[in-house]
């Protein structure tokens, strides 16, 4: 038995709620980790990226979803998608900056250190980019101006630190 269009839509519909109730629960998790205070190894850190992964590409499908059903949903709903988006990635933010300030030595000393500083380098430049599009394409209170800005700060300082642990790390032997 099919279903018809407008079962569908309402199926796509509750599958976006449901999706933004995930995302809630999701940042607050974030959150506590972020209150848990600096991870306390390599492994944990790791973890905590994978969970904020797990997050963006949540937002990503909810964004990729909502024109579609937007009709059906708050009307402030596509913004504070947006606004959870950007709430995730400044946790992370925050959890990074405390752990690459005081980073562990699996993390500045071992034969592997260059390739994770060099892969966390490039996440944080590509969060920057990202950081700048939203601050240019939105519509943003002061308020929420004010807290990107000090994320983006965060950002920069994160990036110069993680510049500089990889100018320290150990460089391995490319050819013999």
């Amino acid at each position: 038995m099919a279903i018809s269009d407008k079962e569908r839509k309402a199926n796509e519909i509750e599958l976006v709620r449901k999706m933004a109730i995930k995302l809630r629960d999701d940042i607050a998790a974030l959150e506590r980790y972020r209150n848990q205070g600096c991870p306390k190894n390599f492994l944990k850190f790791c973890d905590i990226r994978n969970f904020h992964n797990a997050i963006q590409g949540l937002v990503f499908v909810m964004q990729e979803k909502y024109p579609g059903v937007a009709n059906g949903l708050s009307a402030n709903m596509g913004d504070w998608i947006v606004r959870a988006k950007m709430k995730a990635l400044g946790l992370f933010v925050e959890i990074s900056r405390e752990f690459v300030s005081n980073p562990p030595l699996t993390l500045t000393g071992s034969l592997t250190a260059r390739d994770v500083l060099a892969n966390e380098s490039k996440n944080f430049v590509e969060a920057r980019s990202f950081f700048n599009k939203v601050l240019m394409e939105q519509a943003l209170d002061d308020k929420t101006a004010d807290q990107l800005d000090r994320t983006l700060v965060q950002i920069e300082e994160t990036i110069a630190i993680i510049e500089t642990l990889l100018s320290k790390s150990v460089n391995y032997l490319e050819e013999f």
